[in-house]
């Protein structure tokens, strides 16, 4: 939702309250307005006429995570959509370009899993293994709201050898532009918002107490 959308949203969610016989306090409208901001109102707007048809919970008044699961449905069933997205991925596009899917938490979850020409390596019979491993890992982020560090892009063996390349040769530009999975805009995004660094950074030990001890010397160099 936009901020043009808060008046709409604030009067939507007063009527609701209003039809379960309560009142709508400033702080249900902030914790309401900032659960479900990620969402286009009128979606948000038909969840909620939906809640209060819902014969299973539609007795009570919504609370955020009853609005959140009819937008989004469960943790378990956002594992599975985004694993459908990822295999139809790996067998249309493979390990050879590099991707980037709509959703960062896909680069996350498969950055863990060992990469993406990793995942797209491995037999046919061995891929509803990783699907219940990649969605217990997705849902587990999905559960704690939690989005980590992300990379830009999954890269696929033509960028990891030119890259590879240009290491060696020095200098050697590398152009390797990779395929948007799912809806373009996002994935635009995905990939601008990203970061080259991978999500677990491994460091030299050595290095960093080496690093720690210029900072508190000043970098300064003392003669033995």
């Amino acid at each position: 939702m936009q901020p043009s959308d808060r008046a709409d949203f604030a009067r939507a969610l007063a009527d609701v309250m209003a039809y379960y016989g309560r009142d709508c306090s400033p702080f249900m409208l902030e914790i309401f307005w900032k659960g479900l901001a990620g969402h286009e109102f009128e979606d948000v707007s038909r969840a909620l006429t939906l809640h209060a048809r819902d014969p299973d919970h539609g007795q009570f008044a919504p609370k955020l995570a009853d609005i959140t699961r009819l937008l989004e449905g469960t943790t378990n069933t956002q594992g599975a959509r985004a694993w459908s997205k990822v295999e139809r991925a790996v067998k249309s596009v493979g390990k050879y370009r590099s991707v980037v899917f709509d959703d960062p938490l896909i680069h996350v979850v498969i950055t863990e899993m060992g990469g993406w020409t990793s995942l797209c390596a491995i037999n046919v019979e061995d891929l509803p293994f990783k699907a219940r491993d990649f969605e217990r890992r997705y849902s587990a982020y999905r559960l704690r709201r939690e989005v980590p560090s992300f990379p830009s892009h999954l890269i696929g063996e033509h960028e990891a050898e030119n890259r590879l390349n240009a290491a060696r040769l020095g200098g050697l530009e590398w152009n390797c532009k990779p395929v948007l999975i799912g809806d373009v805009e996002r994935a635009q995004r995905v990939l601008e918002r990203g970061s080259e660094q991978p999500a677990l950074r491994i460091t030299d030990s050595a290095k960093a107490a080496a690093g720690v001890l210029a900072a508190l010397t000043g970098g300064v160099k003392r003669e033995a």
